[in-house]
């Protein structure tokens, strides 16, 4: 996220948490729009919320000081009761959030045929405010305060918006305007406020989550821009519900809801990916017969540690195997190996597995799509691959970090239903969506590639620049192996 867009992302935090046209769906749209992730870094979220929960403090700063007097003074007055309501109307959204935060979660991925469909339910709940003209004095009670709570809880769908559902529910409950308005604000502070501790003490329990891929500019611009736009907001929307003129917002509304369905009709990332394949230069018997006949290249100044090669499979039967080599769906729809099996040196295997366990406590495991390879269907790769696309396969005569048994080619699977993760590209597709740097597809997919590469960049693994799914690992000084795998395991058994 570079300062221009946190400056953009931050106003629309600012004026949309308080504006009724849903805050969480135009940080979805504005994530779709610009390519970037606002919660690829989780300091980011914290600091703008932080701004515009502040710039309710700020507008209403007196109405707080009166209720922090009251609240000290231990009376039983007015203010003191305002505070048990506005506790009392946080209850719906708190439950809701502790027994169904990680459905919530998966609302949040960039889905915005769903952002869509939820704007215009929100611009139907303003339009419907337009009956309730006439003022009145009526305050919110205890059980308003609850019904107005329940309300908010149904605005954690992206693009139904909080302040425009609470207000017009307060409004429908006949409270007056003015006091509808404020309540609808003082409410927010404590699901914001409740939010982030939760989120400090569970997800800044290491250092990375607080310096990923932003910089400190960007937070600072991100922060001011949320609080000067949420002061603005705020004082706005005051006056805009005391003269009833949330009638606009509802057409405003309308109108990017239907814009996000017809976009979501017509991203074509967001179709199913399929694999992706090519035209080998050569017939595949033909490629074969070349690859046999010729020879790796020579390093005799490393050691031949073949014998180190052990069967991921077995050593956590918990890993998903899933060898496109072994089967017909890879880019050359040709069978490489008799049997899916996955071989990787010691070291790497068991620090795979490590990176393996630290992704079940985010609900996935990994699936392998390829690890050792032998050198000739390196040699085959590359001579069947077009000029233009050779970046994405290794040239033979240098050999690939595959050959040496320290390279695994992988994804994500859900430990839960043992689902295959969808991620921006498909394995083995040879475009810049498969480039770990590509800033499209949802934001879900990028988190999910992102989670993948710090995690095995955490146990000794380095991303390859052009391809999201192959890692190498750093500590390897193998020679290059022309071993099939029924070799492996006579090699194995000897030892």
């Amino acid at each position: 996220m570079n300062n221009w867009e946190a400056f953009i992302l931050g106003i629309i935090q600012g004026l949309t948490e308080f504006l009724p046209i849903s805050s969480s769906g135009h940080l979805e749209l504005g994530s779709y729009l610009l390519k970037t992730n606002t919660s690829e870094n989780l300091s980011f979220t914290i600091v703008v919320h932080i701004a515009t929960a502040l710039s309710i403090i700020i507008v209403f700063k007196k109405d707080i000081q009166k209720i922090l007097y009251s609240l000290f003074k231990f009376s039983n007055n007015e203010d003191t009761q305002l505070i048990l309501k506005i506790l009392l109307s946080s209850v719906p959204v708190g439950l809701i959030g502790f027994f169904f935060e990680e459905k919530i979660e998966t609302l949040f991925n960039g889905n915005i045929l769903l952002v869509g469909l939820m704007l215009i339910i929100t611009s139907s709940i303003l339009a419907v405010t337009q009956i309730q003209k006439k003022n009145s004095e009526k305050k919110v009670t205890f059980f308003s305060a609850f019904i107005i709570g329940i309300a908010q809880s149904i605005a954690i769908l992206p693009g139904i918006s909080r302040s425009g559902i609470t207000i017009s529910t307060a409004l429908l409950l006949k409270i007056n305007k003015k006091e509808a308005t404020k309540f609808s604000f003082l409410m927010v502070l404590v699901p914001i406020f409740g939010v982030m501790i939760i989120k400090l003490f569970k997800d800044f329990s290491s250092i990375e989550s607080l310096t990923i891929d932003i910089e400190l500019s960007s937070l600072i611009i991100g922060f001011i821009s949320a609080l000067i736009s949420g002061i603005i907001a705020c004082k706005w929307m005051i006056k805009i519900v005391q003269k009833s003129n949330l009638i606009y917002f509802a057409i405003y509304c309308f109108i990017i809801g239907s814009f996000s369905i017809f976009s979501s009709f017509h991203n074509s990332e967001s179709k199913e990916i399929g694999i992706f394949t090519i035209e080998p230069l050569l017939p595949v018997q033909e490629l074969k017969e070349i690859a046999l006949k010729s020879y790796p290249p020579n390093e005799d100044s490393l050691e031949q540690k073949s014998g180190e090669l052990v069967d991921i499979y077995k050593l956590d039967p918990t890993i998903k195997l899933d060898i496109r080599y072994a089967t017909k769906n890879n880019f050359m729809q040709t069978p490489f190996y008799d049997e899916p099996r996955a071989f990787l040196i010691s070291d790497a295997a068991k620090m795979l597995i490590k990176a393996h366990q630290e992704l079940n406590n985010y609900g996935y495991g990994i699936v392998i799509y390829d690890a050792y390879r032998p050198w000739f269907v390196t040699k085959m790769f590359w001579d069947a691959t077009p000029d233009s696309l050779k970046n994405f396969v290794a040239d033979p005569s240098l050999g690939s970090v595959h050959n040496r048994g320290c390279a695994v080619d992988i994804g994500l699977y859900n430990i839960k239903n043992k689902k295959i993760i969808k991620m921006i590209s498909g394995y083995d597709e040879f475009t810049e969506r498969a480039y770990p740097s590509y800033n499209g597809g949802t934001k879900r997919e990028r988190e999910n590639r992102n989670l993948l590469i710090n995690t095995m960049k955490e146990y000794g693994f380095e991303v390859y620049e052009y391809e999201w799914w192959h890692y190498d690992y750093k500590l390897c000084k193998n020679k290059i192996m022309n071993l099939e795998f029924n070799e492996i395991d006579s090699i194995i058994n000897l030892n």
